[in-house]
């Protein structure tokens, strides 16, 4: 937690430099019910060393609503929000028991939202900080997760579950199963096996080994 702190500071000081000439896509992002509304997390990749290596800094914003959590986003960021490049969104486990219908929906409305994009779980710890855990073999951990979904999900590992394939399926009141995250003894996301949503709803979780 005291890491998460820290980037969440180092992220403040980051972006103030943030512009149209500069501008900080968003590779992953965290997204998690509260008392009022919804927070969302997202990662963004700074790129701007002369080496030309990427780092990640981190932007936190809540709202009522899921139209004004982005637009705060947007504001925070002078405008320069780019969702478009986003590939993993992690969801609480509040989030994914309260139902997920929502905000696939209006995901897959968005002309800003990749199709392809991957929901997965958030199990036994918060969303936004799986998402900054440290990374193994990659700088940025979004782009690590994003990277390790793929290649499970080749395998059979965990549910390939991209949000218009989860759209689809509750469009027609199929369960869904979307893969699982959790962190390990040494502090970094690994995946677990499926999340089950009824209704789109979270009822449950299997091991890799029952999907």
């Amino acid at each position: 937690m005291k890491r998460c702190f820290a980037l969440c500071v180092l992220c403040a000081a980051l972006l103030c430099g943030c512009s149209a000439e500069n501008p900080l896509p968003v590779s992953a992002a965290a997204m998690s019910r509260t008392a009022d509304g919804y927070r969302l997390t997202a990662e963004l990749i700074r790129q701007d060393s002369l080496d030309g290596d990427a780092a990640p800094v981190y932007l936190s914003v809540e709202a009522e609503d899921l139209p004004s959590l982005f637009a705060e986003a947007e504001r925070r960021l002078g405008g320069h929000f780019y969702f478009s490049h986003a590939e993993t969104v992690i969801l609480d486990e509040g989030l994914a028991e309260a139902g997920i219908r929502e905000l696939t929906g209006w995901l897959a409305e968005r002309q800003d939202a990749r199709l392809t994009l991957r929901l997965v779980v958030a199990r036994d710890a918060s969303a936004d900080e799986l998402l900054q855990l440290q990374a193994l073999g990659e700088a940025i951990p979004g782009v690590a997760l994003y990277e390790l979904l793929e290649g499970l999900s080749a395998r059979g590992d965990v549910p390939d579950a991209p949000l218009y394939k989860v759209q689809n399926a509750l469009a027609q009141g199929q369960t869904v199963q979307l893969p699982y995250l959790y962190a390990t003894e040494d502090e970094h996301a690994a995946a677990g096996g499926a999340a089950i949503f009824d209704g789109g709803c979270l009822t449950g979780f299997l091991p890799k080994e029952g999907i």
